[in-house]
Formats: C-alpha cells, sequence, structure tokens
C-alpha cells in the first residue's frame, strides 16, 4: 500500500470516527451541564473515536491483521480519549480568555488534532513520531475546525435538524482533516523511508523517523508474512551516523545489503537507493 492511499484510508476511517462521535456525542444531552464538563465531554468523546479509528487504520488496512487492528484501535482510542478531554479543555479557557469568537473556536479543533496525534507516543513509543504526527494533528485540526465552523456559520439560520446534519458532515470532514495530515506531516518531515518491492506487501512506504522494525511479527512497523523473515528481523534507526542497520542477534539468518551479507547482531550504515533482501522480500531504502 503505497503512502497516497494509506493517507486516503486513514483519512476515511478518520471521517468514520467524527461521524461515530457525532451519533454518540449527539445521543446525549449536555445542554443542562456547564460548558467546563460540556466541552470536555465532548472532546473525550471525538478523541476517542477518531483517535481509535486513525490509530487501528495500520492493522485493519494496512498489515490486514485483524488483532493488531483491534489492539492498536484500543491503545489509539484510550489515548484519543485523554488527549480530547485536555485538549478542549484547555481550548475552552484560551478562548474564554481571548474572548476570540470564530479564532477561538478553530484554535480549540486545533489543539483537539494536535493532542491526538500526539496520542500516536501511546501506541508507537516513538518520541519524534508523535511530535510530527502532533503537527499534522494541529494543521488538520485547522483545516477542518475551519471547514466545520464554516458550514455551521453556512447554516445558521435553518431548522434545527438542519444543523444536526451539518453537524454530523463537519465532524466527519475534521475527522477526516486530522486522519489525512498526521501520516501526510510524518511523510514530509521525515529523512528516510523504506520500500517494499515484492511479496504480500508489495508498494507498501514506511517512513523511518526514531526507528523502524521489520520482521514477521505483526507488531513491526514493516509486517512481512515470509516464513523467511524472522520473527523481529531488523530494525533502522536515526543516528548522528545516519540511519543504520541492526540485524537482529536471535534472527535466523542475516541481511543481505546489495552483494554484501549482514550477519546478525551486525550494524551497517544504509545509504540511499540501497537494497535490503530478508528471505524472499526485498525492500528499498530511500533517504532524503
Amino acid at each position: 500500500m503505497n503512502k497516497p492511499w494509506q493517507i486516503y484510508c486513514t483519512a476515511v476511517l478518520g471521517a468514520l470516527g467524527g461521524l461515530l462521535g457525532w451519533w454518540v456525542i449527539g445521543s446525549f444531552s449536555l445542554v443542562h451541564l456547564s460548558i467546563w464538563i460540556a466541552f470536555p465531554i465532548v472532546g473525550a468523546g471525538l478523541g476517542l473515536f477518531i483517535g481509535g479509528c486513525v490509530a487501528a487504520t495500520d492493522g485493519a488496512l494496512i498489515k490486514r491483521v485483524p488483532r493488531r487492528a483491534i489492539r492498536d484501535g484500543f491503545f489509539g482510542a484510550v489515548a484519543g480519549l485523554v488527549a480530547g478531554l485536555v485538549g478542549l479543555l484547555l481550548a475552552e479557557i484560551i478562548f474564554l480568555t481571548m474572548g476570540a469568537g470564530f479564532v477561538g473556536r478553530i484554535l480549540g479543533w486545533m489543539l483537539l488534532g494536535g493532542f491526538i496525534g500526539l496520542s500516536d507516543m501511546v501506541v508507537s513509543r516513538q518520541r519524534r513520531r508523535a511530535l510530527f504526527g502532533a503537527f499534522g494533528g494541529l494543521i488538520g485540526g485547522a483545516l477542518g475546525g475551519l471547514l466545520y465552523e464554516g458550514l455551521t456559520q453556512l447554516f445558521l439560520a435553518q431548522s434545527g435538524l438542519t444543523q444536526v446534519v451539518v453537524g454530523g458532515v463537519g465532524l466527519m470532514l475534521l475527522g477526516a482533516c486530522i486522519g489525512a495530515l498526521i501520516p501526510l506531516a510524518r511523510q514530509v518531515l521525515s529523512r528516510g523511508e523504506l520500500r517494499v518491492l515484492n511479496g504480500d506487501q508489495i508498494g507498501l512506504v514506511r517512513e523511518v523517523i526514531d526507528h523502524t522494525s521489520i520482521g514477521r511479527y505483526d507488531g513491526c512497523d514493516i509486517y512481512l508474512p515470509d516464513p523467511a523473515v524472522s520473527w523481529r528481523h531488523a530494525n533502522i534507526r536515526r543516528t548522528s551516523q545516519g540511519f543504520t542497520m541492526e540485524i537482529a542477534e536471535q534472527s535466523e539468518q542475516g541481511v543481505m545489503v546489495g552483494n554484501q551479507q549482514v550477519n546478525p547482531g551486525d550494524v551497517y550504515v544504509l545509504r540511499s537507493g540501497e537494497r535490503i533482501y530478508l528471505g524472499e522480500t526485498a525492500l528499498e531504502f530511500v533517504g532524503r
């Protein structure tokens, strides 16, 4: 699955998360609650569904491993719930302090998106990857929030039913923008990527930000269902030397980089354009 298709898939699932959030949150009446309770509840609900759906994309559509989708979706949903609660609570404080009106509401959606992107730390446990995701979430939240608030203002004089439908469409757009901009930011800001050239995962592109694991285990960043590939075969890291590849000591066999054998336990400094052969699978490293 190439990168544009991955971004499209996360946008679709992000939109689904926004729709689910609209449906579930809309099932409860929050008008009798104070804004200090209502806004965190809305943020928590949207973070829960958008964060969960975006986190589940990898396992569901890229790795196509249901248990991985469920696991990542669960952790993404929990982290998104906390992120959404904190994000909209902070946004409301800033909104009331600044009295910023329309701009203040956009800022609120920006913070929601940024915190959802940052919550990837719980799933990936990669600091720089989470920071890149937070940056993309901020932009996605700003764009989605602008569309949401613009639609709301455009149909402000319409009936209550129209307002409800517009709210659902607006939150779908918000979820889609957050879902798309998080992986897009990672792709743009990363300095290296791996491309799978053959096998079941042919066409898959993965950015290398902090580190990228490769193996037959579906928890690896690049999951290769190749019997000749070890459970955890290799790990590529960004270091002061550039990008290095370390072959796991428990790997059943080494790795071929071009015509050079790299044995278990060895560390190899990668150059852009080099091809990596693990079992029957070939990958290409591209540095920027």
